[in-house]
């Protein structure tokens, strides 16, 4: 396939949490049970963790079965943070790629997954592409209450994309009375250029019927390379519940995303090709809910759901007058211009039924999902004009039973029936069960679980003089399975969680040559294999103090090439861009009444890229271990200040082959609160 083609695609899709180690409820499918507010102090007492990001009812933590993790609104405000992808970086199992350097297109990889392998979401919306793409990049957190990540196959919960897991932020909830007022502003600069700045300005009220919650913000950050990414994030949100009679609960969402860069590292790198002066792209997304539960009666509940997505998509460079053949690798010089729009609208049935008596507990839930989505293509430049329109439908249906037998036993199983118009249609079961061995000191658990992703309409339907169109391509699919150990010791203040999982992915699509003319097609061809071990443990002391560890080991493997280059692709060989080691170790507390201190340490293990980030030779990245530091003072009852100190070390590391990591970065910041 022609080279230019090819990154137009890629540009088109790539561009298209542990401090609490505990877990709290997300805004549940089927009922109001927002988490209470945790402290803000590193001794409080915590109440049991409940999630239900993972299932349609809430349910502890520790009677899920697959591991979960959040970061909430009190860890937040501890370490603060402007990026989705660094707060991201603080889960167990979570590698975050940033190929075109520090600011530019992000994207992550969950337990070793493809990045097209993770659904994300705000607030129940996916902003996952058309073929399961989710750029981070730009992605802020305003207004955002918690962030949740469920590791393990999802698409019981979620369908196509939800293979290697789901992650999840939600927007503040409106806390009840006069309204409360929230400024925060930081900026800072590192060792070498770097300069960043973000504001933001949340409210939030209401009455004991409706609730309120609303935010903007404006995030820059100049980059580390002498041509600036200038990467540029405007965003707004609200959120309002509303009990409209006893049996009548009302949530409704919208966010709004404006993200706009400069490009300025070409693929071979930063320092072997010229930065690029005129390279760019430009995002916007808005992101829609209106959820409506009603509760007839004390256990039987019916919700219905509507949710949108557009999302606006840009690129475009400009020649820059460089000589290529001065150069052992392909460097894209040429006027091009790419756009994109997506739109993604679904609708929503859950129903659940709940039954209790002395020796157990059940939850039956049942519902179904259609969702259209429609996707318009723009290309123009010296390869010509083209545009292209496709649209396609899907329906689902699903259930699932939960409950506990006693103190001894709590499971779950289910099932999810999914058809994509022009597609196979899948059957995706899921089960886990969880065995209190000793109550309250030791558990085991297991699961197991099918997921799929279902292919891009480009590569399924896209007619150019370089595709053929493949409308009997197949889902991609997994088969996962875990099983772990939870240890706790209330009077220790400790608590040790270990997973050991394995995830096999089948029918992987992949754009091979048909005839000897450069004509290429999608086709469902590889399989990948992925194992690893997850480590938790928390460590409380009676001095406000906390230790709280993670670490995933993971051992990938490409076990069929057909299709790929056998040298650049060898069986046997590990996964692209997948770390062997990831891990935080971090020691928050108290120093006195007014100050509090966070110190987090970030391992990042070894890990084999390309040259040219899609092509050329396989090259390693040295492991590193990235030290920060972040001290919060208590200047009156309503106004804090911190510092935040990013790689106090200025340890010397590479994001990608040839594209240096964050140098030793400072931000000060304060918050006022009314």
């Amino acid at each position: 396939m022609h080279p230019i083609l090819v990154r137009s695609f890629l540009w088109l899709a790539v561009a298209g949490s542990l401090p609490s180690l505990t877990l709290v409820a997300q805004e549940p499918a089927n009922r109001d049970s927002t988490p209470p507010q945790q402290s803000d102090t590193a001794g409080a007492r915590r109440l049991p963790p409940v999630i239900v990001t993972g299932t349609r009812v809430p349910v502890l933590r520790d009677e899920f079965g697959f591991a979960a993790t959040v970061l909430g609104g009190a860890a937040l405000r501890r370490e603060p943070t402007p990026t989705a992808a660094s707060a991201l970086a603080r889960f167990p199992s979570v590698a975050i790629e940033e190929g075109a350097g520090i600011a530019g297109p992000t994207v992550l990889r969950l337990r070793g997954g493809d990045e097209p392998f993770t659904q994300v979401m705000f607030d129940g919306v996916p902003i996952n592409l058309t073929g399961g793409f989710a750029d981070l990049q730009g992605l802020t957190l305003t207004n955002v209450d918690r962030v949740e990540v469920t590791r393990g196959p999802q698409s019981v919960m979620y369908g196509s994309s939800a293979m290697a897991g789901a992650v999840q932020f939600f927007t503040r909830r409106g806390r009840q009375g006069s309204p409360h007022l929230t400024v925060v502003a930081e900026g800072g600069t590192s060792l070498d250029r770097g300069g960043q700045g973000r504001s933001e300005i949340t409210v939030d009220g209401g009455s004991e019927r409706i609730r309120y919650s609303a935010g903007g913000g404006l995030t820059h950050y100049s980059g580390v390379y002498a041509q600036p990414h200038d990467l540029t994030t405007w965003d707004a949100s609200a959120r309002m519940d509303a009990d409209a009679t006893p049996a009548w609960h009302l949530v409704g969402t919208i966010r709004y995303m404006d993200i706009s860069s400069n490009l300025p590292v070409r693929d071979p790198g930063a320092t072997r090709a010229p930065l690029d002066p005129n390279q760019r792209d430009g995002r916007t997304r808005l992101l829609a809910s209106a959820v409506a539960r009603f509760r007839p009666t004390s256990t039987w509940e019916h919700q219905l759901a509507l949710r949108v997505l557009r999302d606006d998509f840009s690129y475009e460079d400009q020649r820059d007058g460089i000589d290529p053949t001065a150069y052992p690798f392909f460097v894209f010089d040429f006027d091009f211009a790419l756009t994109s729009l997506l739109h993604r609208t679904s609708v929503e049935y859950i129903g659940s039924v709940q039954a209790l008596d002395n020796a157990a507990e059940l939850a039956v839930v049942y519902g179904g999902k259609a969702e259209r989505e429609d996707l318009a293509i723009d290309q123009s430049g010296d390869f010509g004009d083209s545009q292209s329109d496709f649209d396609r439908n899907n329906v689902a249906g699903f259930t699932e039973l939960q409950g506990r037998l006693g103190r001894a036993v709590s499971f779950l199983a289910g099932v999810r029936f999914e058809k994509f118009e022009g597609l196979s249609s899948k059957v995706l079961p899921r089960a886990a069960i969880v065995w209190s061995v000793v109550p309250d000191v030791l558990k085991i658990r297991a699961a197991v679980g099918r997921a799929f992703k279902a292919p891009n309409l480009q590569q399924q339907l896209l007619v150019n003089p370089f595709t053929v169109p493949n409308p009997d391509l197949r889902p991609e699919t997994s088969v996962s399975w875990e099983t772990g150990v939870i240890g706790t010791a209330p009077a220790l203040g400790l608590a040790v969680r270990t997973t050991f999982f394995r995830q096999t992915y089948d029918d992987l699509i992949r754009l091979v040559p048909v005839n000897q003319s450069g004509v290429s097609q999608n086709r469902n061809l590889g399989r990948s294999r992925v194992l690893g071990v997850e480590m938790e443990l928390e460590k409380s002391w009676a001095l406000r103090w906390r230790m709280l560890i993670n670490a995933t080991w993971l051992d990938s493997e490409l076990a069929d090439n057909t299709g790929l280059p056998a040298t650049l692709y060898p069986v046997g060989s590990a996964l692209l861009g997948l770390p062997n080691w990831t891990g935080n170790i971090v020691f928050e507390g108290d120093l006195s009444g007014r100050l509090s201190a966070t110190v987090r340490g970030r391992l990042v293990g070894k890990q084999d890229v390309f040259s040219e980030r899609f092509s050329g030779s396989r090259e390693t990245i040295d492991p590193y271990f990235l030290l920060g530091l972040t001290l919060r003072g208590q200047l009156a009852r309503s106004a804090e200040a911190y510092v935040r100190v990013e790689n106090l070390l200025d340890t010397e590391y590479a994001t990608a082959f040839d594209r240096r990591g964050l140098p030793l970065t400072a931000v000060v910041g304060a918050r006022l609160t009314k």
